[in-house]
C-alpha cells in the first residue's frame, strides 16, 4: 500500500483543549478539513490551510495554549483538489483555461462567476465545486453585477440545496447573510479585523453603509463603543438584526433603516469619533454628511475604486478635494492601501483619513 502524506503548518494542542481549539480553528476556517488532525500521546495536531503568526493565532485560540510547526498530515480524500481537476472529460479540453481561478465561499455557500463562454455548463461546474469543497451545501452562480440602490445582484442556483441565505463565520464571529438580499463580500476579511483593530474604547462610530454589518459587528464585539450602522436596504438591516442575536457584544450596534445623508444631517453635528464608507461605487457623495458629522481629529475611512498607474496618489488628490469640498480639511492620511483588485487595472481603494 502506497502511503501518502502532505506537509501542513500545524497548531498542536493538549488534547483537553481538543474540541474547542478545533471549532476556533473551523470558525476562522483555518483548519484544512482536507487532512486527518493527527494525535500523539496527549497531542492533537491540527492542519492548517495557511501559516498564521503567532500574533494571529493568538487572537483565535484565546487562552488555549499552543504550539506551531511544520509536519505531515494523511489526507482525508485522494480526489480531485481544484476545480479543474474535477471537470477533466466533463467539459471540452479548450475550455478549461476560462474557469475561474478564485470564488467567494460564503458560510455553506460557495460563489462563483461563470464566463459567458462557460454557461451552458453550468450545473457541470456546480456539481464539480461540490465536489472539491464537500462541506459546501450549496453553489451558486452569479448573474449581472451588483446595481440599485440597495448594492444586490442575482444568483443561479448551480448545485446542492436552494438557498441563498447562511451563517457566515470571521475571526468567530457569526454573520447571517442572504447574498441575494444584502451586500457582503468575504474578501473584506482582513479589512473588517483591521479597522476594528483601529477602534478604542468610548468612540462614536457611524457605519454609513453597513450592509449586513461586518464592520459594525467586528467592532462592537471588541469594543465598548456605539455603532450606529446605516443602510437603506431592509433586508440587510433585518440581517443585522438577526446577527445580534448570533453573538455577544463588548459594545453597542444601534441598526438604522435609512438613507445615510438624512439621518446623518438631522443626527450628528463635530460629535462622531469615526466614519465607515465602505460604498466604494458612491461614497464620494456622501463625504459632505461625513465632515459634518466628524469631530476635530476624527477619522474618515473612505472607500473608491481607483484605476491607473498610480491608485494612491490619485485617491489621495480625490479624497484631499470631497474634504474641502466638505468645508473641512485633511489633517493627515494615516493609511493609503489597495484592499483587493476589483477590475483589470482598478483597485478598491481606502484611505483612513484624519479630519481637522
Amino acid at each position: 500500500m502506497i502511503s501518502v502524506s502532505f506537509d501542513r503548518y500545524f497548531v498542536r494542542t493538549n488534547v483537553s483543549d481538543g474540541e474547542q481549539a478545533r471549532q476556533a480553528l473551523i470558525d476562522a476556517k483555518l483548519l484544512d478539513i482536507e487532512c486527518k488532525i493527527a494525535k500523539d500521546a496527549d497531542w492533537l495536531y491540527f492542519p492548517l490551510t495557511e501559516k498564521k503568526t503567532k500574533k494571529g493565532l493568538g487572537k483565535i485560540l484565546g487562552k488555549i495554549e499552543y504550539e506551531i510547526g511544520v509536519r505531515g498530515f494523511t489526507p482525508v480524500y485522494m480526489g480531485p483538489k481544484t476545480l479543474s481537476e474535477a471537470l477533466v472529460g466533463l467539459i471540452p479540453p479548450n475550455l478549461l483555461d476560462l474557469l475561474p481561478r478564485a470564488y467567494d465561499l460564503i458560510g455553506d455557500i460557495a460563489v462563483i462567476e461563470i464566463p459567458d463562454e462557460l454557461t451552458d455548463y453550468g450545473s457541470q461546474i456546480g456539481a464539480a465545486l461540490k465536489t472539491v469543497h464537500k462541506n459546501f451545501n450549496t453553489v451558486l452562480g452569479k448573474r449581472g453585477a451588483i446595481s440599485g440602490t440597495t448594492r444586490v445582484r442575482q444568483y443561479e442556483i448551480l448545485a446542492g440545496q436552494k438557498k441563498t441565505k447562511t451563517i457566515h463565520t470571521e475571526y468567530n464571529l457569526r454573520i447571517a447573510v442572504d447574498v441575494a438580499k444584502a451586500y457582503f463580500s468575504p474578501r473584506l476579511l482582513e479589512e473588517h479585523n483591521r479597522i476594528a483593530d483601529l477602534v478604542s474604547d468610548g468612540e462614536l462610530v457611524i457605519d454609513m453603509f453597513t450592509g449586513v454589518g461586518p464592520f459594525a459587528l467586528h467592532i462592537a464585539r471588541r469594543h465598548r463603543v456605539k455603532v450606529y450602522a446605516v443602510d437603506i436596504n431592509p433586508d440587510a438591516i433585518d440581517l443585522l438584526q438577526e446577527s445580534l442575536e448570533l453573538n455577544r457584544f463588548a459594545g453597542e450596534i444601534i441598526p438604522i433603516l435609512g438613507d445615510a445623508h438624512d439621518y446623518i444631517q438631522s443626527g450628528f453635528d463635530g460629535d462622531v469619533d469615526r466614519v465607515i464608507m465602505n460604498h466604494p461605487a458612491g461614497a464620494f457623495e456622501f463625504v459632505v454628511d461625513a465632515c459634518k458629522a466628524l469631530k476635530p481629529e476624527g477619522v474618515m475611512h473612505y472607500y473608491d475604486f481607483i484605476g491607473g498607474d498610480n491608485p494612491e496618489s490619485s485617491l489621495t488628490e480625490k479624497i484631499t478635494g470631497l474634504v474641502s469640498d466638505g468645508g473641512r480639511e485633511v489633517a493627515r492620511i494615516e493609511t493609503i492601501r489597495r484592499v483587493r483588485d476589483s477590475a483589470p487595472y482598478e483597485y478598491q481603494m481606502v484611505a483612513d483619513v484624519v479630519i481637522q
